[in-house]
């Protein structure tokens, strides 16, 4: 068993190992070359020193560990994959290891959470369980087929795409009111978020869209348009705005722009308790894939 840091050269290999898991665990496979990439560009990751893998003796992944900064301001973010063979016990705990050593060294004070997100029934569960980790939240990967749904010829009129960076500076405004209330998606000021919105593959300004009510900006959502598939990354629509249709104006205007670039699915991941939202994207033609617990460990 050979151990060493990923590269970007590690694509394929990774998406292999991803479609194992899937496999075993859910039994189909929903990942590809586009969720390994996106997850080697996460923002804030150090390939050489914040990775891990593990590959057996025909060079193919056996497992995978990472930690970066979480989205959430002070936080970290663990990744781990962990496909079943002979080796999966051994390999977990290695990787739970360098995990606990990475954690050690970047936690901004011990009381800060990391977090993780595992598919439920994941091999690494009882280890995961029996260090420290648990279970706080879950989250839901929907989808919809562009070519099964159907979408008007012409824009919402409510709905309009960013301009230029004031209007980028207020889609990041109206999101911020939009989960003002939701201590799990604070944002970072427009520069820092901004900043990281370009570095996510796909990142696209043209796909920054603004909803307005009597001329007021109400919501907001952001796509992004990969190569091999296309992302709702952020959507809201403003407390004082929602239940005038706005949302679903946004959701259908995105998914007309993407339909015309070319793409024939868009996916997004959502709070599974979030019923609004689930409501929202339900009712615009996605329906449910599956979902992800969300593990988290303080080391007190």
């Amino acid at each position: 068993m050979e151990w060493r840091a990923v590269s970007v050269a590690d694509v394929d290999a990774l998406a292999e190992l991803l479609g194992r898991d899937e496999e075993a665990t859910v039994g189909r496979r929903e990942s590809g070359p586009a969720e390994a990439r996106s997850m080697l560009a996460a923002p804030g990751l150090d390939l050489p020193s914040r990775t891990w893998t593990a590959s057996g003796p025909d060079g193919g992944l056996l497992g995978f560990a990472a930690l970066q900064p979480a989205p959430q301001p002070g936080e970290l973010r663990a990744q781990l994959v962990v496909a079943p063979s002979p080796d999966a016990p051994a390999v977990t705990a290695t990787l739970l290891d360098r995990l606990d050593v990475w954690a050690a060294h970047d936690l901004p004070t011990p009381d800060t959470p990391v977090t993780l997100y595992q598919l439920p029934g994941c091999f690494p569960h009882d280890q995961l369980l029996s260090r420290g980790w648990t279970v706080v939240d879950s989250s839901s990967r929907l989808t919809v087929d562009l070519d099964a749904i159907r979408l008007p010829e012409h824009p919402a009129p409510a709905v309009r795409a960013a301009r230029n960076e004031t209007d980028l500076r207020t889609v990041h405004s109206v999101l911020n009111e939009a989960f003002t209330d939701d201590p799990e998606h604070p944002h970072p000021d427009f520069d820092a978020f901004h900043h990281a919105q370009r570095r996510r593959e796909g990142y696209n300004p043209d796909l920054w869209l603004l909803a307005e009510l009597d001329s007021v900006p109400a919501g907001a959502l952001i796509a992004r348009d990969p190569v091999d598939r296309a992302w709702i990354a952020w959507f809201g629509v403003h407390p004082a705005h929602r239940r005038h249709g706005l949302g679903a104006q946004l959701l259908i205007t995105a998914f007309s722009l993407l339909r015309a670039r070319g793409h024939r699915t868009v996916g997004v991941d959502v709070d599974t308790h979030n019923t609004g939202a689930m409501q929202a994207y339900t009712s615009a033609g996605m329906t449910l894939l599956g979902a992800a617990d969300q593990w988290r460990r303080t080391y007190v």
